[in-house]
């Protein structure tokens, strides 16, 4: 006995009804090879062991104080870059200020050493491939109520003396868009909409009525 299939029932005044249509889904390989280009991209581009090499315009510039609140001439900014152990220096003038300029991207521990001794920051500076990170200190020996926030920084011989509080940080010239989290967020953006175009899992459609 062969399959008896259904038959759709007409319409109340007698016209014929079309069959349901399904939309033929998107199968082109080329268009899923791009999609799985697009998710993968922004993950191989924000890996965690890049070499993060020196961008010509990410720089630390800022301005260095003493505990009298005045700019303090001949200290000595380091800065320990977390991700490749490099560590950067630079040396203040008669105003104070100082410029770490050609920086790789990433993480940066920073301290100042002056003719007291070594001042460690409290804060991490952090460079974007596109940006500037302006950053001011102000030097402060350690006392009983800042003993917990002495700590030995890399490579530097012997312990810190005292404390470099930053007390304005800021970065300027940034480009979120072409920092690696906006790529990913553009090209994860981008994969939803081709997704979206090829039409994918669509639902039926009914074909129209005719006399």
């Amino acid at each position: 006995m062969g399959v008896v299939k259904p038959i759709r029932p007409p319409t109340t005044d007698g016209r014929k009804r079309l069959p349901l249509r399904r939309p033929a889904k998107f199968q082109s390989p080329t268009a899923y090879l791009l999609l799985l280009t697009m998710l993968v991209l922004p993950v191989t581009f924000t890996r965690a062991d890049d070499p993060k090499p020196a961008v010509p315009n990410s720089m630390i510039r800022g301005k260095v104080f003493g505990a009298d609140g005045k700019p303090l001439d001949g200290a000595q900014v380091l800065a320990y870059h977390l991700a490749t152990e490099e560590t950067f220096s630079a040396t203040t003038d008669g105003k104070g200020e100082f410029v770490l300029a050609d920086l790789p991207y990433g993480y940066f521990d920073l301290a100042i050493r002056t003719a007291e001794g070594l001042y460690v920051a409290d804060q991490v500076a952090n460079v974007s491939p596109t940006g500037k990170n302006m950053v001011q200190f102000r030097l402060q020996l350690f006392s009983a109520s800042t003993q917990a926030d002495r700590r030995a920084f890399p490579g530097a011989d012997g312990g810190p003396v005292g404390l470099a509080r930053v007390i304005d940080q800021r970065m300027v010239g940034e480009s979120f868009w072409r920092s690696p989290k906006g790529i990913s967020i553009l090209s994860g953006g981008g994969a939803l909409v081709l997704l979206a175009l090829t039409g994918g899992g669509s639902e039926p459609t009914a074909s129209p009525v005719f006399p």
